[in-house]
């Protein structure tokens, strides 16, 4: 075999991790625009709580997917918890640890509404709080808390663009009382190595059982289109001397790329098989994977 034809092949043997293409299989969730998923929890290892980023009162805001075994996915619509107060582009949802059917939702200039879902899955607005680093241009899109025992870690990031690198924050968070505290760190930037050109480096965030804090980064150029969308391991969280502790990781090659799928990964939370990830497609719907 000539010398150039088995270099190739010996740089994929030795680095497969940058040869090997990403199987994950999507399923489209729905063709409408307005049922774009813009945050996703576990409610069990095959029902969801989902968001969307509706913005007038007509639009829906909160939903239910039921995905299981790969099969095709179903999204049920659930009415927002009080006829007033809607919520103006919701960007993400994470689960209260311990905490059966309870949520925090997140809408894009850093309130948060901590919620509860009834056994006929009727929503119940219970607090109400602002993440302290809101300012009337935020544009916030990831929500993601997890605990340590007593410990727990609230991060959140603004979603950055071109000219700006994504910002990302976190505080303790006291589940009893509801509060977080202001942020002893300086926040953490990201600006994605891909994809470049109307670039959101972080769409949304989820922590893992390690405390390992994954992000999706996309690119969005309109309401068509095309999209593209990566997977990044930025860093880990852990708890010293009661204390949050971050640990950055080298920003380099994305876990994963999605460059052909036309997808706009909005959504990802962690099931016992792996990272689910939900999508906003705009004009084209929107799509639900599990990624082992």
């Amino acid at each position: 075999m000539a010398t150039d034809k088995l270099l190739p092949i010996l740089f994929c043997y030795f680095a497969l991790a940058g040869c090997a293409k990403d199987t994950t299989q999507w399923h489209t969730l729905s063709n409408s625009k307005e049922n774009g998923i813009s945050g996703i929890a576990v409610i069990d290892q095959s029902n969801f709580f989902v968001v969307h980023d509706g913005k007038k009162p007509e639009h829906p805001r909160l939903g239910i997917v039921s995905f299981t075994n790969n099969q095709k996915p179903t999204l049920k619509k659930i009415d927002w918890c009080e006829s007033t107060n809607l919520p103006i582009d919701l960007e993400a949802v994470t689960a209260i640890p311990n905490h059966q059917n309870e949520y925090l939702v997140l809408e894009s200039k850093g309130k948060v509404t901590r919620i509860q879902l009834n056994e006929t899955d009727k929503c119940k607005a219970t607090a109400r709080f602002e993440l302290p680093t809101a300012k009337p241009d935020s544009n916030m899109e990831s929500l993601a808390l997890h605990c340590f025992d007593n410990n727990c870690v609230l991060a959140w990031a603004e979603r950055g663009d071109d000219k700006q690198p994504a910002k990302l924050s976190w505080a303790k968070f006291d589940i009893s009382t509801g509060t977080v505290s202001t942020p002893e760190d300086k926040a953490f930037e990201f600006a994605s190595p891909y994809p470049i050109g109307n670039r959101r480096s972080m769409s949304d965030i989820a922590v893992d059982v390690d405390g390992v804090l994954w992000s999706s980064a996309v690119s969005d150029p309109g309401d068509d289109g095309p999209f593209r969308s990566a997977l990044y391991k930025l860093g880990q969280f852990s708890v010293s001397d009661n204390k949050i502790r971050w640990t950055a990781y080298k920003n380099g090659d994305p876990e994963s790329k999605y460059d052909t799928e036309n997808i706009k990964i909005e959504g990802i939370s962690f099931v016992k098989q792996g990272l689910i990830m939900a999508t906003d497609d705009e004009n084209k719907g929107s799509k639900i994977a599990i990624k082992p």
